[in-house]
């Protein structure tokens, strides 16, 4: 079945959109939207687009069946989340128009550096009459249609990585798990991720490659691999909470270890926390957090006062070799995780045999 005859496009203005969303006949399903992380910057030159009277990507709106009984009808937000809430920010007055943001021939704009209430009675009229292009689909398409025309939509934008296209159009118990990590405490407070990170779901696709370590050990990470591991822990992934806990577990020891900021800024990468995570994983996590700082702190000085491999007038320590080995090559590949993992490992050990 095609739908492209039943997606009726219409132009509502900001005002009818502002108004459904604060009564939430305006909502957003959150299986299949990206979350709301845009930056400051991208927020002002929405808004600044506005202003212009530019035209923005048309929206998504999918039709939920009306109440039987009063006939309101509420709308997903399929597409268009974050351009629709920095317009619901921008007029509650969380934030202004910051000069450094707006395009240079705009920079000593009358609207520069203004929040929504300080602009002109004419500017926030015609703000509000401003029309955005919006298609709505039928109630009558299926969540799991949704996701296949979103795919569609999406699969020839680049603008979408790997990651994205997977919350998009995958569902499940592997993704909910993901989520869930990645949205965690013990996630957030490594402070790994950038904000244009969240945005782009990079900490939701870390979260799977732990979760895929629980799983299946190190593997090559590719985008291949990934998808392969959504497919298989979709529907049946009995072991999703024993995973997710054993990670946040561990990433709360890595937070504690990270209370020595020699090692918090040796260590503090994707790459080098997925290291740890397995390292502690080896360890069974018999050694208290606290015990592992000073080797660790120790194994930074040595790698950073190491030779380089090929200088032939000194001997380099085999297992600081191999975790630079590891380091400096595809760095998540199963190849170099595993000489992260042991060159890390044999050296604590070698150096440390009565660690605990």
């Amino acid at each position: 079945m095609g739908f492209n005859n039943e997606i009726q496009p219409s132009r509502p203005n900001v005002t009818e959109i502002l108004t459904k969303m604060r009564s939430s006949e305006y909502f957003v399903d959150q299986s299949f939207q990206r979350r709301l992380v845009w930056t400051d910057k991208q927020k002002v030159r929405l808004i600044e687009t506005v202003l212009m009277e530019y035209p923005m990507p048309e929206i998504y709106l999918w039709e939920q069946v009306p109440d039987a009984e009063t006939g309101q009808q509420n709308f997903s937000i399929v597409d268009g989340q974050q351009r629709l809430s920095t317009l619901r920010e921008f007029t509650s007055n969380e934030w202004p128009l910051k000069a450094a943001f707006l395009d240079l021939e705009h920079q000593n704009a009358d609207y520069a550096g203004k929040f929504w209430k300080d602009l002109s009675t004419d500017q926030r009229a015609a703000f509000f009459q401003y029309n955005i292009n919006a298609r709505r689909i039928p109630s009558a398409v299926t969540q799991a249609e949704i996701r296949k025309i979103f795919s569609r939509l999406n699969e020839t934008d680049r603008s979408l990585n790997p990651q994205e296209m997977r919350h998009a159009t995958l569902n499940g118990a592997f993704l909910t798990a993901s989520l869930d990590i990645a949205d965690s405490e013990e996630m957030k407070q490594l402070e790994i991720f950038t904000k244009d990170n969240i945005r782009r779901m990079a900490d939701v696709e870390f979260a799977s490659q732990l979760l895929g370590y629980e799983r299946k050990g190190i593997v090559n990470d590719t985008p291949r691999s990934m998808n392969e591991l959504y497919d298989e822990f979709s529907s049946e992934y009995s072991s999703a909470a024993t995973d997710t806990s054993k990670v946040k577990s561990s990433l709360l020891k890595i937070s504690e270890i990270f209370l020595d900021h020699k090692v918090r800024n040796f260590f503090a990468t994707q790459n080098y926390v997925y290291t740890l995570h397995t390292l502690l994983d080896t360890e069974q996590g018999v050694i208290p957090p606290a015990s592992w700082r000073k080797p660790l702190a120790e194994f930074i000085e040595a790698y950073q006062a190491a030779p380089k491999d090929d200088d032939p007038s000194s001997q380099i320590d085999v297992n600081i070799s191999e975790f630079r080995k590891g380091a400096i090559s595809r760095t998540r590949s199963k190849t170099s995780r595993t000489q992260r993992l042991f060159g890390l490992k044999n050296w604590i050990e070698a150096n440390y045999p009565d660690l605990n």
